[in-house]
């Protein structure tokens, strides 16, 4: 099957014809025709597995998109797990992730969470930036935005959201800890 040109990365925006995988989607499946992966039998999964066990059961490059919202934050072994997850997502094809940012609280509350993240928690993978020098693995992605997201719509704080996004390593290097944030919301995309 050919690589879908332009993947969408707004979630409401996936057509019936992009292929779609949603790990760790619990009982929420937020695109009708995704394929869901979870480790819970309770949840009905499409696909029963545990994400820290490896391989896959899917063929490399079987989706042009995987979701991993609040997923991420419980696996013992992230760059496993998106190593595995760049091998299973087409060329040029986006993994859209949600993660708990250091700062939350929310982190902090749940016993079964291993990992917060940073702005630049993926920047491992990404070429050219200066945390992939360091060779952890051979799985490179574009990272197309990394977005922090704050608790609550009032006017302050999307102002907060707004200033934090203008430079996030500033932010989080000097005011996260005052200001905290609640998550982190990526686009990267798979390159191969």
């Amino acid at each position: 099957m050919p690589v879908v040109q332009s993947v969408p990365t707004n979630i409401d925006s996936i057509a019936p014809g992009i292929r779609v995988l949603e790990v760790g989607a619990g009982t929420i499946k937020r695109v009708p025709h995704a394929v869901t992966l979870d480790v819970n039998p309770l949840a009905s999964p499409d696909v029963l597995h545990d994400l820290d066990v490896t391989p896959y059961p899917f063929p490399a490059d079987s989706f042009d998109i995987v979701i991993a919202e609040h997923v991420l934050e419980h696996v013992e072994h992230v760059i496993r797990v998106v190593e595995e997850l760049h091998r299973i997502v087409a060329p040029g094809g986006v993994l859209l992730v949600e993660v708990p940012h250091f700062s939350s609280a929310n982190f902090h509350t749940d016993p079964t969470h291993r990992h917060a993240f940073s702005t630049r928690s993926f920047d491992y993978f990404v070429e050219g930036k200066t945390l992939a020098r360091y060779r952890y693995s051979n799985a490179f992605l574009r990272k197309r935005e990394a977005r922090i997201g704050f608790e609550g719509r009032s006017v302050i704080q999307r102002a907060i959201a707004r200033w934090a996004n203008r430079d996030p390593e500033r932010y989080e290097r000097k005011f996260a800890w005052i200001l905290p944030a609640e998550r982190i919301n990526f686009v990267l995309e798979v390159v191969k």
